[in-house]
């Protein structure tokens, strides 16, 4: 009987353990549930405030962009027609050239340079974006002579696939450094040959231009300029703003050597009427047709090291011109002439060169006669915006009657967003 009742208090024992744990997990298991629900609160009443605040920060931002709307609003109104003209102003743009001279021989003095100091040119250059599909450039130049218009023209940059048009009064391309101006030349002046064969400016005439960018035929780049113009050039034609037409070709050739090395090759071709055709003292003129053919070639040699094209770089450049230009009477006038200049980069600002001249003087009947002349110079640049050049030309040949030698200190500066703008 003992037995039996031990065996029931032990059970009996057990049954309450069992129930303790059983409520000790229950209460915990409550406590758990208690936690996790007030955790859930706590996560739903951020929510709520992320909510509240994201709500609030939309709502600054949006009332910030209807404040700015009503400032831009005020500012976009116009009155009696008024508006920012700043915006529509062009870029502009002023050179000044000046140098001071020595002429080297018993008079002191040549038929166009004299001993002393002289004030070249200012140069007033505008360029404007007309539109989204054309640009426009004027160059206007002051000497102590007057006032002269240097080039004025619109230029359409897409005006069919790869072809560019351009219209008005510019610089040819005839070979390469008749299209720039004198004061972003590599010398002083222009090579004496393009002086005495097209004139003291080159060819600057009036009329349109076509650049064709080519596809790649002969070199990496082919591009061909055609251009037509009138007939100004005094030297070449009448000179006569209505002598039309005078058709020019160039033809452009690009090799890429090494990555440090380039080569260029130019042709040019033009052609055009040089008779008169007009009222002389109120007397219809028509002279016969007399034609002027020119040609040339071009040769451009640069090496710039891509690590250190800031500090040196090689320049070799060359041009051959030749004219034949028929004569009232049936007469012929022939000329040849030509350059080559070598340019070399010492330093970040030194650069030295040294170009040569030959050229037949452009009179009738001048085989046998030549003109020669022997260019070294030094050019350092304060800055971009300032430069300075040392250059010495001794002039010789058996078509003038005495050498002329003469030292020139040359100043040019230029202040504008375009600075020494070769155009």
């Amino acid at each position: 009987m003992k037995k039996y009742i031990g065996v029931l208090l032990a059970l009996l024992f057990l049954f309450s353990t069992a129930a303790r744990a059983q409520q000790a997990a229950t209460t915990q298991t409550d406590s758990l549930k208690a936690q996790l629900k007030q955790l859930e609160k706590r996560i739903n009443n951020l929510e709520k405030q992320k909510q509240h605040n994201e709500l609030q920060k939309l709502l600054q931002e949006a009332q910030s962009v209807a404040q700015e709307g009503k400032s831009e609003q005020k500012l976009k109104t116009f009155k009696s027609g008024q508006r920012s003209l700043q915006a529509i102003n062009p870029e502009i743009s002023v050179t000044g050239d000046a140098f001071g001279a020595a002429v080297l021989n018993n008079n002191r003095f040549t038929p166009n340079t004299r001993s002393g100091a002289h004030f070249r040119v200012v140069g007033l250059h505008f360029q404007s974006a007309l539109d989204p599909f054309s640009f426009t450039k004027m160059a206007i130049e002051i000497t102590p002579q007057g006032i002269e218009l240097g080039e004025a023209y619109i230029t359409w940059s897409n005006f069919l696939p790869n072809i560019s048009a351009t219209a008005g009064k510019f610089r040819q391309q005839f070979g390469i450094v008749n299209r720039w101006h004198k004061h972003s030349l590599d010398q002083f002046d222009f090579p004496l040959a393009l002086t005495t064969l097209f004139g003291e400016d080159g060819l600057n005439q009036t009329g349109v231009s076509f650049d064709w960018l080519m596809p790649a035929i002969t070199a990496k780049v082919n591009d061909l300029t055609l251009q037509i113009t009138n007939g100004q050039n005094g030297r070449l034609f009448n000179n006569k703003a209505f002598s039309f037409p005078v058709g020019l070709v160039h033809f452009k050739n690009y090799y890429d050597l090494n990555p440090n090395t380039y080569l260029e090759l130019g042709l040019t071709g033009m052609a055009g009427y040089n008779n008169f055709r007009g009222f002389r003292n109120q007397t219809l003129v028509k002279e016969a047709d007399r034609l002027t053919k020119s040609a040339g070639v071009d040769l451009t040699l640069f090496w710039e090291p891509l690590n250190r094209a800031h500090y040196h770089s090689f320049l070799w450049r060359s041009e051959l011109y030749y004219v034949n230009k028929t004569l009232p009477g049936d007469s012929t006038l022939k000329a040849l002439g030509g350059y080559s200049y070598i340019q070399y980069k010492m330093n970040e600002r030194w650069f030295a060169g040294f170009r040569y001249d030959y050229t037949q003087p452009f009179i009738y009947e001048n085989a046998g006669k030549e003109i020669y002349q022997l260019v070294p110079y030094l050019t350092w640049w304060q800055s971009h915006w300032m430069r300075f050049r040392l250059e010495f030309e001794y002039k010789n040949g058996n078509a003038i009657h005495q050498a002329d030698k003469i030292m020139r200190l040359q100043l040019t500066w230029a202040a504008g967003p375009h600075k020494h703008d070769r155009y």
